[in-house]
């Protein structure tokens, strides 16, 4: 039922957006070329992410008992190294090889730790073996993807759009996080309530590792949308064209 009402509501929005000759929302930034792009590379960003510290975290705390204050001080690697790749590498990177491969990039790291999730992480596992490896490799996965997602999202729009546009693409990120976190969450509840063990942990355990595993292939459907929607411009040549 909250579907329906936030569907009709959207359509109704739409309808009343197009009859408005001063709408809140000009359709007209969607013929941006790149706009597109940048905001379904978004949507998939946050798609992975959010599930990704979500089921985490559950695993942490579910499976390898750790307490909610020790789950979230393990997490604090993953924000470090966030704003470390953000401040001092990401940008380069962009400069010198282009949104679309490191956009890919980004999204082929996040998708390879969530598969190493869903391979290593047993009951009886450790945050150094099991959890580190994979927590860094989609941090900096990230962090790579979402400068080059962000910046091919506001690419070519003019200054007295850039607050629509930044507004339209925080939004369909929301949104991307909300659904692929519900879809998550049904495919874990599914396999953990089908498993044949009769162990409560081992359960909950397989069902996470389904989540990690589909959140992987998102990352990879994201890789290879990068791969066919951006355009490989580096920052340097789009600041000359212009």
């Amino acid at each position: 039922m909250p579907l329906s009402i936030g569907a009709l509501l959207f359509i109704i929005f739409i309808f009343i957006q197009a009859k408005k000759k001063e709408p809140l929302l000009h359709f007209r930034i969607f013929k941006i070329p790149k706009l597109a792009a940048g905001n379904i590379a978004l949507i998939l960003l946050n798609g992975v992410w959010i599930p990704f510290t979500y089921f985490l975290t559950l695993y942490l705390q579910q499976v390898l008992k750790f307490s909610p204050f020790s789950a979230g001080v393990y997490l604090i690697p993953a924000p470090v190294l966030m704003a470390i790749t953000m401040i001092f590498l990401t940008g380069k990177l962009v400069e010198k090889f282009g949104l679309k491969i490191i956009l890919m990039v980004g999204f082929i790291a996040l998708g390879g730790s969530n598969l190493l999730l869903s391979l290593y992480t047993p009951v009886d596992g450790s945050y150094l073996l099991n959890v580190l490896p994979a927590l860094l490799l989609a941090s900096f996965g990230r962090a790579l993807a979402y400068i080059p997602a962000q910046t091919a999202a506001i690419t070519g729009a003019k200054p007295e759009e850039s607050g629509l546009v930044s507004g339209v693409y925080n939004t369909t990120s929301q949104i991307g996080s909300a659904i692929s976190l519900a879809i998550m969450v049904v495919i874990a509840a599914g396999v953990s309530a089908s498993s044949t063990t009769e162990s409560p942990v081992i359960q909950l355990n397989e069902g996470f590792q389904q989540a990690f595993f589909w959140s992987g292939m998102v990352a990879f459907v994201g890789a290879v949308l990068a791969l066919l929607l951006v355009r490989s411009v580096k920052q340097g040549e789009e600041r000359s064209s212009k």
